[in-house]
């Protein structure tokens, strides 16, 4: 019994063994035939990561520079890897023909997130695009004919070249600044001019093309904030120091290119101000009597006359003149420039209200 006990004792061992390397055989076989991941480093962190099979390049057909996008399937491929949840982020798709692709994603969450894509020369007339986000990617020469892009996002996205014709743009974002204009800051700052003057004319360019579309569509009030930005890229590209590039600066200044009636309403609301303290301290007449600023006055009475100063301000400056009030010593040159600047101003005002008011 013992002997027989001992034999099958021996031979269970090497049986174990045996499946325990198979198993490990099989594990190794499974680990061997897998392909790695895409080797694409998104710049906003591992977040975002893509988990398709690489290829010889170590990265995916997506995330390829060197993939040819040229074929007919791209279209069809790139709507059924945004509907199966690819990463988006970071894509080239340069020189594709995306005729009528629809990248449209439906429910709550925004649209689909095409950040740092890379879309250079593709033909993407009208795509659908809704809710898209385009941040810190390339449109440079993509043409985006007929296309909707309502709510998309472009911050810092390279719009050069991009063509607008008949495209839906409502409500689109671009942000503050584009990318050529804040790497032409950049480059002014470090004083590489022909640097900065040439992206200036890019983006001044960028801004006539927003402008157009805008006007286009309709969409008046867009099309005003477009104009003021391209006026004032024009306005970089001038000397510093020229007549030019300060006459353009006070007319920014002043209305905004004549897009910005409150502009003027601030600049004659502090224009009266300014001047009335100046009548306060140099003092204006009444019935032959000094009006102004007195040490030896109440505060009381000091306010009383500040209050008379205003008063004198706005009348000066509406050229109204009812002659109650008169100016003495350097109120004079004071009041002759208020007056002049007032009747230039509300001239101002009434064309610029007039030109927002019938858009």
């Amino acid at each position: 019994m013992s002997n027989h006990s001992d034999s099958s004792n021996f031979e269970s061992v090497p049986s174990g063994t045996s499946a325990e390397n198979e198993h490990q055989d099989d594990s190794l076989t499974t680990a061997s035939n897998a392909k790695p991941c895409c080797q694409y480093l998104d710049p906003d962190g591992e977040v975002h990561q893509c988990h398709e099979p690489a290829g010889e390049s170590g990265f995916c057909f997506w995330h390829d520079e060197n993939a040819p996008k040229d074929g007919d399937d791209v279209k069809p491929r790139l709507e059924e890897y945004a509907k199966r949840g690819g990463l988006l982020r970071g894509i080239v798709v340069k020189r594709a023909d995306l005729r009528d692709v629809n990248l449209v994603k439906h429910g709550p969450g925004g649209g689909y997130d095409l950040s740092y894509a890379n879309f250079y020369r593709s033909n993407m007339t009208n795509a659908h695009l809704f809710n898209a986000k385009f941040d810190n990617g390339s449109l440079m020469k993509a043409d985006l004919h007929d296309a909707n892009i309502h709510c998309a996002s472009f911050i810092n996205c390279n719009l050069l070249g991009v063509k607008l014709t008949d495209t839906k743009i409502d409500n689109i974002k671009i942000g503050h600044t584009l990318q050529q204009e804040a790497e032409g800051r950049i480059a002014e700052k470090q004083r590489d001019m022909e640097k900065a003057l040439d992206l200036y004319e890019q983006s001044e360019e960028i801004y006539r093309d927003l402008r157009k579309a805008s006007e286009a569509q309709g969409i008046f009030t867009m099309a005003g904030y477009f104009l003021q930005k391209e006026l004032t890229m024009r306005r970089f590209q001038m000397p510093m120091y020229s007549t030019q590039r300060a006459m353009s600066k006070t007319v920014d200044l002043f209305c905004g290119y004549g897009e910005s009636p409150i502009r003027v309403i601030f600049f004659s609301l502090a224009l009266i101000l300014l001047c009335a303290i100046i009548y306060f301290y140099m003092g204006i007449q009444y019935a032959g009597e000094y009006v102004g600023y007195a040490a030896s006055q109440s505060l009381e009475s000091n306010f009383w006359a500040f209050s008379d100063c205003l008063y004198y301000s706005v009348v000066t400056f509406t050229t109204l003149g009812y002659g109650d009030f008169i100016p003495i010593g350097m109120s004079r040159l004071v009041a002759a420039t208020e007056a002049f600047t007032g009747s230039f101003t509300i001239a101002l005002f009434v064309v610029v209200f007039v030109k927002k008011m019938t858009r």
